[in-house]
């Protein structure tokens, strides 16, 4: 038989392909509850829709030709714009901006450019699934530097200073974080980048809730503090704040040996951006249309569904603990008093709730070990009373369970 590579061997299936079938699931059946997705339920902004018509309708050709590598300079010229105005550091769009097939790819061909064999990686545990095997297929090693619903998912910076060592060569942040929902606080932001001057490593900032935060608590502008310029590289993304995750489109802001780097691997994954995305992200970042969409549409949705989940989570799930998230799309509920009671993982219950009670959950354990006990609720993709509905259901099946084993 001819064999693979190693480098694929040693790939494990992404669990995001396993909410892709449950959500896949979900869209069949109008009865299941989904809280499973990290997509927007909001339509695009109309200026944007009908901008993307315009153009297909005018110069369908023109619209979809290839563009450079790096993408347009114009739209580079937004984001460098957009990032100066609300993260409070320039960059220059030319040398220091790439625009991407999503955050992921910026990701992707961030770590592939900055990492050799055995470098270490620090990851939050709980954080975003899609970090692990993207940095171990560049060939580096894993260190988690883990966060609890008691500490309100906040990492400790002294326990990020016992993990650092001489391999250390990237610490990845997500703020706000996928999937508790927690913005990092100021003193650990500053004492991060402190660190990686002092010890001479980078610094990847995933931006991609940015804007989708709710006002509580501020999110620090960490590529304005001393020393980030020339170590932290910034990727964020259209899907969330824009409404428009299939159209794949992200960006990267780092130095210039960073940017020229991720170029060379990206000529060789994508070749370049999706030139209709560029098209229409143009017009989102041109005048208000971004800012009104925001303050006027998404903000409000997003934060009310907030409120009524946390409500709807204290009185089916009363002795469930969690932490009102500050941004981003997301409840982490520490069940781990039901498991017990249960006697099941976090992934049997949320297979037990998708086949008895018609509702998609995420077990809390794909993030990470200390995720495990935990399940991720999505409070974006369901209107008011469905989300009063599955968090229902879900307290009906748990209480229902551990009373016939009580039994």
């Amino acid at each position: 038989m001819v064999t693979l590579s190693d480098r694929v061997t040693s790939l494990h299936i992404s669990p995001i392909r396993r909410v892709a079938a449950l959500l896949a699931e979900a869209n069949q059946r109008k009865e299941i509850i989904s809280f499973g997705g990290g997509a927007p339920s909001l339509p695009p902004p109309k200026e944007v829709s009908e901008d993307i018509i315009r153009r297909m309708s005018e110069d369908s050709q023109g619209t979809t030709v290839y563009s450079g590598t790096r993408g347009y300079l114009d739209l580079r010229r937004l984001v460098a714009d957009d990032w100066a105005r609300h993260q409070g550091e320039t960059y220059d769009p030319e040398t220091e901006v790439i625009l991407s097939e999503g955050a992921t790819e910026a990701i992707f061909a961030a770590f592939h450019s900055i990492l050799n064999k055995n470098d270490e990686v620090i990851l939050a545990d709980p954080t975003y699934l899609g970090y692990p095997e993207a940095a171990q297929l560049a060939g580096g090693r894993i260190v988690r530097l883990p966060a609890s619903v008691e500490d309100q998912y906040q990492p400790s910076l002294e326990v990020l200073k016992s993990l650092v060592s001489r391999r250390t060569k990237v610490v990845v942040v997500l703020s706000p974080d996928n999937p508790t929902g927690r913005i990092l606080r100021l003193p650990f932001v500053k004492g991060l980048l402190d660190l990686a001057v002092d010890n001479d490593f980078w610094i990847i900032y995933d931006a991609t809730y940015r804007d989708i935060a709710y006002g509580e608590n501020i999110q620090p502008k960490l590529t304005s503090f001393p020393g980030a310029h020339e170590r932290v590289i910034s990727v964020g993304s259209f899907s969330k704040e824009a409404s428009v995750p299939g159209l794949r489109l992200g960006y990267a802001l780092g130095p210039p040996d960073a940017i020229d780097a991720i170029e060379k691997v990206k000529q060789y994954t994508t070749l370049a951006p999706n030139t209709l995305s560029q098209r229409a992200m143009v017009r989102f970042l041109t005048g208000d249309v971004k800012e009104k969409y925001l303050r006027e549409i998404v903000i409000p949705t997003y934060r009310a569904r907030r409120d009524f989940m946390e409500k709807a989570i204290l009185r089916y799930l009363p002795d469930a603990a969690t932490v009102r998230p500050d941004g981003a799309f997301y409840f982490f509920v520490d069940v781990r008093k039901y498991l017990a009671a249960m006697e099941r993982t976090d992934n049997e219950l949320c297979d037990r709730l998708l086949k008895q009670k018609g509702v998609v959950a995420i077990p809390g354990s794909y993030f990470g070990d200390k995720g495990a006990g935990h399940l991720r609720l999505t409070f974006v993709s369901e209107p008011e009373g469905r989300i009063d509905l599955g968090m229902k259901r879900i307290g009906e099946f748990v209480f229902s369970y551990a009373f016939s084993l009580a039994k």
